[in-house]
């Protein structure tokens, strides 16, 4: 069989100067990290945000429900490419997706908490059985990069007792009790008076993160805020009475 050089070569220069989107694997050029697509439909978060959501005030749908946890902040909502590239992170191994997330994370954290001195960071876990479905928790992988850009301890404080149904797989009504008395604090680690930073991928209803907020302050936390990658169901950039709808979050 004849091997032809020039396809070779064509398609080694082509791997070369040939790069794929973070967010949704379009080809682009090498030294890109986004496809155009990707950049115009980034849904960044921007203006003074809702204490409680995170989302931007005028697009704030949450009327202020009073929330287990002190402050929450988050760089994009779950919308366009974001939503995909949570996904891709989530289900589907992509791995590096949490060192960019933690970047945009990272510098939140410092504009919306640059007050706040944290002891350390902690993440929503996984059970046993959640650890073998799954590669990697995502949540933990987005505090340990989170910990090493804000130097900020990380300690894995939190443990999930039990299995529930997925979240995303549930009417919002029923989220909160879904994961109520899910969570605990490891019995060998002392929490009393610290200001803890919790880390989890998308906040909808708010009900994962409240329940491990209110336990952490029930075993002695002071202080407890979130970052997150995204908001979901905030109200609609195009129209203030739509509500945007999640689709695999907590």
């Amino acid at each position: 069989m004849k091997i032809d050089l020039q396809k070779i070569k064509n398609t080694l220069l082509w791997l070369a100067f040939t790069n794929r989107c973070k967010h949704c694997n379009t080809l682009i050029k090498k030294d890109e990290e986004l496809c155009e697509e990707c950049k115009e439909n980034l849904p960044e978060i921007k203006g003074e945000k809702c204490k409680y959501c995170g989302a931007e005030k005028k697009r704030c749908n949450c009327k202020k429900h009073r929330t287990e946890y002190d402050g929450i902040t988050a760089p994009f909502y779950y919308e366009d490419s974001i939503a995909l590239a949570v996904r891709r992170l989530k289900f589907y191994g992509k791995d590096f997706l949490a060192d960019i997330f933690a970047e945009k994370m990272a510098k939140c954290v410092k504009e919306d908490f640059e007050d706040i001195e944290f002891d350390f960071i902690c993440y929503v876990p996984f059970t046993a059985s959640q650890k073998l479905q799954r590669k990697y928790n995502q949540s933990e992988l987005l505090a340990e990069k989170l910990s090493e850009k804000l130097e900020i301890p990380l300690n894995n404080i939190m443990v999930k007792l039990f299995d529930t149904n997925s979240q995303h797989k549930m009417n919002f009504k029923y989220r909160a009790g879904n994961v109520f008395g899910v969570y605990d604090v490891n019995e060998k680690v002392d929490v009393t008076g610290k200001t803890i930073l919790l880390v989890d991928d998308v906040r909808t209803t708010g009900a994962t993160l409240n329940d491990c907020a209110r336990i952490l302050k029930i075993r002695g936390a002071d202080r407890v805020y979130c970052t997150i990658i995204a908001v979901a169901g905030a109200k609609s950039k195009d129209d203030n009475n739509e509500i945007a709808k999640p689709s695999d979050d907590k």
